[in-house]
């Protein structure tokens, strides 16, 4: 046996078996081993690159597409349902299954309808039967895998929701089929839905409870928040109000300034906690712009006060007080102290390292200037969860003040889009995205917060 086949042997013999065992291998009958196994790996890899290749074509393009689709925005939309409208002209032949395997469509709805149908048994079918639908929706996971897929039809109204739930595999073509389960179908279009993707405008109120009890986890209806305290102490935040008060331009539109006071007058029966005394200062900055300090005082913009109608203004109010009323701000500027106390401990410059800003309520050192940076800092300031708890209780003040929950809801689609980021723009610092929006009316959909007849 030569030293090179010599070397082989034993590189794979180290591994499968002892030396000596190896030797008394007689060499034809190792070559023929050899060579029976090389046939066999060979004809592994064909086999597979042949049933890949079959994938690629029939499915696993469309299968990674969906995925990468689906982490993408699963990041965006939390565990939230996202929705998309869906053209016609995306699928020029129609909605049926052969159309939409062959067409190219360029919209996120469209290609990830595509994705769906291509890949999941159920959805195919559905679609073949129903038609194209109007607008989708997914909800996905914290991996960003889709796990419900909806379907909404115009006419007639038809809500259909899917949860994925088995997988078939096609041995050696390597494709994969899922197969869902219908978990909701209602003869029904959810309002949110018909505002934001049929771009339906006129409705009459009140707001229709359109998702049933049981139905809410098929549509991910954020959970109702748990209620906000009866009493609140907000007087260690009445020199940061003064303070930012006097530091902030005022308006000197008086109009401006007489319909927040009047919103805020009709609200505030309606809203009174212990510890929080409610006023607004209306400030002369550029684009529409609102916040809150924890001891009740609320700040907008002359743009935010222009830019809306009375029931809208008095919606987006509502929302501020939301936020005092369940401390948000206060619970940011603690987790941005607690960060700074931390970094004290361990770091030393030149003998004491200056970086406590807004250290309201923990620290003896206050700069009001602080407190601004830590609500519109998106690693402190208001959260996902800060939001839906702002909605909830700004539902239950307008509520109570005998306005449509639906106010808020336009506003926020009025408000949407219009701020710069690193701003203190309404939509950036109230996270006031799409899907958020979103949220909030399916929230109203299912009932939440709404008086009931």
């Amino acid at each position: 046996m030569s030293s090179a086949k010599t070397r082989g042997i034993q590189l794979w013999h180290r591994g499968r078996m002892p030396v000596r065992t190896l030797g008394k291998l007689p060499s034809s009958r190792f070559q023929r081993k050899s060579v029976e196994l090389g046939h066999a790996i060979i004809l592994v890899f064909a086999l597979a690159f042949g049933g890949c290749a079959a994938f690629s074509q029939g499915g696993m393009s469309a299968e990674g597409s969906r995925f990468r689709h689906a982490l993408r925005q699963g990041r965006q939309s939390g565990k939230g349902m996202t929705i998309y409208a869906i053209c016609p002209e995306e699928f020029p032949q129609g909605g049926r299954f052969a159309a939409i395997r062959d067409s190219r469509p360029s919209s996120e709805g469209a290609q990830l309808l595509r994705d769906q149908v291509l890949t999941d048994i159920m959805i195919a079918k559905a679609v073949n039967d129903l038609g194209l639908p109007t607008a989708v929706g997914f909800t996905s996971s914290a991996a960003g895998q889709v796990q419900h897929f909806a379907m909404f039809y115009r006419t007639p109204p038809r809500s259909l929701v899917l949860k994925r739930s088995s997988m078939s595999v096609k041995w050696l073509s390597l494709s994969q089929l899922y197969k869902s389960r219908v978990i909701a179908d209602i003869p029904a279009v959810p309002r949110s839905v018909r505002y934001l993707a049929f771009h339906e405008r006129s409705f009459a109120p009140p707001w229709p409870v359109t998702i049933p009890p049981d139905l809410h986890e098929a549509f991910a209806v954020p959970p109702q928040p748990a209620a906000p305290s009866t009493e609140v102490d907000g007087h260690d935040y009445v020199v940061v109000a003064n303070d930012l008060a006097g530091l902030l331009l005022p308006s000197v539109n008086v109009q401006n300034r007489r319909r927040a006071e009047a919103a805020l007058a009709k609200l505030e029966p309606a809203a009174r906690v212990e510890g929080l005394h409610w006023r607004v200062v209306v400030v002369n900055m550029a684009g529409p712009m609102g916040f809150g300090v924890p001891d009740g005082t609320l700040f907008v913009s002359d743009r935010l006060v222009e830019g809306l109608e009375d029931a809208e203004l008095a919606a987006v109010i509502a929302h501020l007080m939301g936020h005092e009323w369940y401390q948000h701000g206060r619970r940011a500027a603690r987790s941005r102290n607690i960060l700074d106390a931390s970094v004290r401990l361990f770091v030393v410059v030149g003998g004491a390292l200056q970086i406590a800003r807004g250290g309201v309520g923990f620290f003896p050192e206050l700069r009001t200037g602080g407190y601004l940076e830590v609500i519109a800092d998106p690693l402190f300031g208001y959260t996902q969860a800060d939001e839906v708890e702002a909605n909830a209780a700004a539902s239950r003040i307008l509520d109570g003040a005998n306005l449509g929950p639906e106010a808020l809801f336009d506003a926020m689609v009025k408000l949407s889009g219009s701020g710069q980021p690193g701003t203190l723009a309404f939509d950036v610092l109230h996270h006031l995205s799409a899907a958020a929006i979103f949220k909030y009316g399916l929230m109203l959909d299912a009932g939440l917060g709404i008086k009931q007849p």
